[in-house]
């Protein structure tokens, strides 16, 4: 006879501290490492740099316990608004911070009477482009050979996907 012994045990939670913040910079060191380090395809630290000078564009970024693990910049005119980068560092990607940064996002704009969302992602980016769609944009156009597939062969090209996120207020 055999004898089986069943344990129950409860599934325990830690909260993580996560948090948003406008960024500006003095963060751009960070910025930029994290762009490098997780992006096939990095913004240039100036082009960084000239993305938070500009007073009208967002820039978030979303930390974990104190340290920054993301970021997204969006431009804002009239009623909708363009993200133009979104990164999140490749150690915690997969893991919502994305999805959140971009809830966090969405809900600045509302506030700011943004009634739609813009973006442009590369064909190739299976991820992003999931993680997009599972958040409601919807692809309305294509670009095509708008991106280089990368700089030692400017001959070969990729489309971009221009996705869309009518906001509800």
């Amino acid at each position: 006879m055999k004898l089986v012994t069943t344990t129950k045990t409860k599934l325990i939670t830690r909260p993580i501290s996560i948090s948003f913040k406008k960024f500006s910079h003095n963060e751009i060191e960070t910025i930029a490492s994290i762009e490098s380090e997780s992006s096939e395809f990095p913004w240039s630290i100036n082009q960084l740099f000239e993305s938070i000078l500009n007073l009208n564009n967002l820039c978030y970024a979303v930390s974990v316990k104190s340290q920054i693990v993301g970021y997204v910049i969006a431009m804002p005119a009239a009623d909708s608004a363009d993200i133009l980068n979104i990164t999140i560092h490749k150690d915690f990607k997969r893991k919502g911070y994305g999805s959140s940064l971009i809830d966090y996002l969405t809900k600045e704009l509302i506030s700011k009477g943004i009634k739609t969302i813009f973006l442009e992602v590369r064909r190739g980016n299976f991820a992003a482009i999931s993680l997009y769609s599972s958040l409601g944009f919807a692809e309305i156009s294509v670009r095509k050979n708008y991106y280089t597939k990368n700089s030692n062969q400017l001959s070969r090209r990729e489309d971009g996907i221009i996705m869309c996120l009518e906001l509800s207020t």
